[in-house]
Formats: structure tokens, sequence, C-alpha cells
């Protein structure tokens, strides 16, 4: 069975633990230069495990902070959708060629030069060994259909696909698509998983010592200047050492932040009531999950009639749901937020909530709804059943764990009618491939069989352009068609709130935290 890490499925622990980060740059057990110049040490406090260190693999948290900090893409993505230079310094993009121009002087961590050729190999390597290089290069892509050729001489690396499709730059700037140096590739996929190679590494930093599931060390590339330029990279300076140790629970990482112990931290949980943003902490909040209710629309599934899809949006509130968990996410109007390009914001294609009109159609209407219970024990799939059940449905909730909840919706034929579906991306090409093209036993991720021509032909007009307006502006007749039908049904995001002491500063571009801006200013 195809997953794609987009969702939060069996991932979401660790997506909701992320990271703790912690500067000390005066203790004997992590030393500075005492020059004003240097970044110290910085720690890093995770819930969970590295999975893989191949960033190709990656299906949590852990292994997206480690990997990305090690392998270096082409590209970032920046506020707005915009891209910014990674390890390539300028790119052209059709919708069926894109050419990257690499930096010049560009190397591995152990001295060799980085090359077109190797990078063309660690695409390959991304290509087919990745779930994230469908919606890279596009499904219609797959195998020989997409030819990915390096200039060592001119210092490009060129990218065609026969069938148009749009999206490449933003694959390319994913963590899965971090280049891997020769070393690396050479050693193996099975070594690359275990971990750092000796002169695999295409990022700011190279891994030193580990112990699996107790801590890493991570050490600054000596004069590395290929960091992606987002445009809110602040100031100051990366840490010389990165020290990634793994605890237990957020509440540990609230206890070590109030004890000096952690200088920055994310919580997804009640343990952020500690902080307050004042003279000795800040608190910034960006989306984590983006929640929405979707449907089983097989036939003989209640979400197989548009009446009944429309009815659960009468009856549910957004708003409510969004109080769940402390009202201190973001109520959505599509199935992505804000924060993301191309999304709709016009309110005007939401159903308002009302109950009496629910009741009309829900009345005895028996609803399977399935949701993860990896945030606050899945209290929001319970506010969702109690609302169907107070319109007169006759709901059956499964509150499943991670494992469960994602075999059951993306299983072929599962055995659900409605979800709580967790999105982890703020894309809508990799969001919207869930109401798209085959189903699972067809080798898609169209879960709940969604039939909405409406969309399809928008989805398909959106990802086979690179023009931004045109892009724009299919992207917001496809949110249409889709909301239109209450195929998806926004409720509100679950946030992360990173709380941050005097002298850590970082970016989080489109509303995610990227490590490799982290900088120490004090």
């Amino acid at each position: 069975m195809h997953r794609s890490r987009f969702l939060a499925g069996a991932s979401v622990v660790a997506a909701a633990s992320l990271l703790a980060t912690a500067c000390t740059t005066g203790s004997a057990d992590s030393p500075s230069s005492g020059d004003g110049k240097s970044g110290g040490t910085v720690r890093i406090g995770m819930t969970s495990d590295v999975t893989s260190f191949d960033p190709a693999k990656g299906a949590g948290a852990t292994d997206y902070v480690i990997t990305s900090l090690l392998y270096q893409p082409l590209l970032g993505q920046d506020d707005g959708g915009t891209f910014v230079a990674g390890l390539a310094e300028s790119w052209t993009s059709t919708p069926t060629k894109t050419t990257l121009t690499l930096r010049k002087g560009l190397t591995c961590s152990d001295g060799a030069p980085l090359t077109a050729s190797q990078v063309v190999a660690s695409l390959e390597h991304y290509r087919a060994t990745s779930a994230g290089a469908l919606l890279t290069f596009g499904a219609a892509n797959a195998g020989k259909k997409t030819t990915i050729t390096g200039d060592d001489k001119a210092g490009t690396v060129t990218i065609t696909t026969a069938t148009p499709w749009g999206e490449v730059l933003t694959g390319l700037a994913g963590t899965g698509a971090g280049i891997i140096c020769k070393a690396g590739l050479d050693a193996g996929a099975a070594a690359l998983a275990q971990g750092a190679v000796k002169g695999a590494a295409s990022g700011p930093y190279e891994m030193v010592k580990a112990r699996r599931g107790a801590s890493y060390e991570l050490r600054l590339r000596k004069d590395y200047d290929a960091f992606a330029r987002f445009s809110a990279q602040p100031s100051g300076r990366p840490a010389d050492t990165l020290r990634i140790q793994i605890s237990k629970n957020e509440s540990t990482l609230a206890n070590q932040l109030q004890t000096r112990a952690l200088d920055l931290a994310p919580f997804s949980g009640t343990d952020v009531a500690r902080f307050t943003s004042d003279d000795t902490y800040a608190v910034r909040s960006a989306p984590l999950i983006r929640n929405f209710i979707a449907f089983n629309q097989r036939p003989g599934r209640p979400g197989a009639d548009p009446k009944v899809r429309k009815a659960v949006a009468h009856a549910v509130s957004a708003t409510a749901f969004n109080k769940v968990f402390g009202g201190a996410g973001q109520v959505m109007t599509s199935y992505v937020d804000e924060k993301s390009a191309c999304v709709s914001t016009d309110t005007s294609l939401l159903t308002a909530t009302d109950p009496a009109a629910a009741k009309k159609a829900l009345r005895g209407v028996s609803i399977k709804l399935e949701g993860s219970n990896a945030v606050a024990g899945g209290a929001g799939n319970s506010y969702v059943a109690e609302a169907l059940r107070a319109a007169g449905a006759e709901v059956k909730l499964a509150n499943a764990d991670n494992a469960t909840w994602a075999t059951d919706v993306t299983a072929n034929q599962g055995d659900w009618d409605a979800t709580v579906f967790p999105l982890i991306t703020g894309n809508l090409a990799r969001g919207g491939a869930y109401f798209v093209g085959p189903e699972p036993v067809k080798g898609g991720l169209n879960y709940g069989a969604v039939g909405n021509q409406g969309f399809a032909a928008n989805y398909v007009a959106a990802t086979s352009t690179t023009d931004p307006g045109a892009k724009c502006a299919a992207w917001q007749k496809a949110q249409d068609a889709l909301l239109k039908a209450h195929d998806v049904i926004p409720l509100a995001t679950v946030n992360v709130h990173y709380v941050a002491r005097n002298g850590i500063a970082f970016a989080t571009p489109g509303g995610n935290l990227v490590v490799s801006t982290l900088r120490v200013t004090g």
C-alpha cells in the first residue's frame, strides 16, 4: 500500500512532538569560544527517535530535522510559495522542463566537489525510493517519462517530463529531495538509513556522534555558505554544534525550558500554557495539522449522498472544533490554512452551522466516523461525533491510534464513512491529491473515491502550469468545486507553539520551522 508522508497518519505523533532546541554558551558541557563570534552549542530535544537517516525515506519529525541539516535541497520555499536559492543559485521552469544552475564551489562534507552529475544521481535515488517523488515529478511522469540530466562543466541540472507538471520546484524544495553526495550513494540505501555516512552530507552540518534512542551530535561544516536564502532569515551565528537529545514527552521539555536546560521548545499540548511572551520568552505559533472532514463516497455509503455531506457541514462548527483545543488554532476556509499559496479565503463557499437543517437529513443515518487520537486523545473526533449525534445521526466513533487510522482510511474499500482528516502539509497540490485520481486499489491516493470532475479538471490545470497567476486562478476554481460539493468540510488547525528564550532566533517560512535557519543572537 502506498502512503504519503503528507497526511498525519502513523507519523503524526512525531510531527506533533517536533523538536526542542537549546543554546548553551557557558557551561563545561557546551563551551563557547568566548569571542562573540561563535554560535556555541545548541541542544535539541525530541520526543521520538529517528526512523531513517535517508532523506528520501523520512517518516517523522525527527527524521526531517536531522536529514534537513545533513542534506541540503536545491531550493527553499518561502512565504507565499516563493522559491529561494539553496544549492541552486538560479533556475528556470516550464510545465515540462526545469533547469537549475548550481552555486559555484559546492562541496560535500569530506571536501570533495559536489557536481551536477552527483546531484542527478541523488535525485534519481529520490525518484526511485521516495513516496514524495510521486508529487514532485507527477504521477503521469513515473519511470522513464521523467529524464534528469546534468552538465558538470556548466553546473546545471535539467529535469524533463513527458506530461506537463508545474510542481517540480515545490518538490525539489522538500526535505525528502535533499541532496546526498556520492559517498552516501555509494554506501547504499541500507547504510544511509542506519546512520550518517562519512562524506555524504551536502548540508550545513555533519554528524559526529550517534547513540540511537539517546542522542546525536552534529557539527557545523567550516565555511559552509550554501544556506537557503529565506527572506526572514535572522541575523546571528549558526550553532557550532547541535546536540540532539531524545526526551520522553512535552512536559519534560517544558521543565527543561524553565530550568534553562533548553532555550527553544515547540509544544502542541497544554504545556505551552506555562509560557507567555515577556522579557524571558517569546511564543510563536504556526499550523501543525490542518483538520477537515472527508467522506468515503463509494456506492452505498452515506457520504455518497451530497445531501448527507451538506447536512454534516450544517451539524458541525469549525469554531467549536477549534475551542476543543483551547482556541489556539486557526479556523480554516479550505483544506489547507491561510498561510498556503493560492488558498481560498472565500467564506461564502462555506456552509453555516445550522443544527435544524442538519436534522432534516441526518436523523437515523448511520455513520462510521474514524479519526486519529494522536492529538489530545482524539478530542476533536469526539466533538464531531457528538455534533452529528445531536443532529440525529447514529454514530459509531473509532477513535483510533495512528497506525490503525492510517490503515483503515487508506485501505482499499476501507470500512469507514467519514473521517477527521489530519493533514500536515500546507500545499494545495499535495493535499489535493487525496481527492483526485485513482483509488488505492489502482495505485492512487483518492482514499474516499471522490469523483468531483470540476475539482479534477482544475487540479490538472493548476498543476500543469508554472505561471503563478494562472496557477492561483485554477486553484481558486478547484477549491470552489470541492467546497460547494461538500467533499471537504474545513475545521481548524492544531498549532505548534514555539517557545524561545532570548538569544535564539529562527525563521518559519510558510509557517514551517526550518531548523537550518536557527541562529544564536546573544
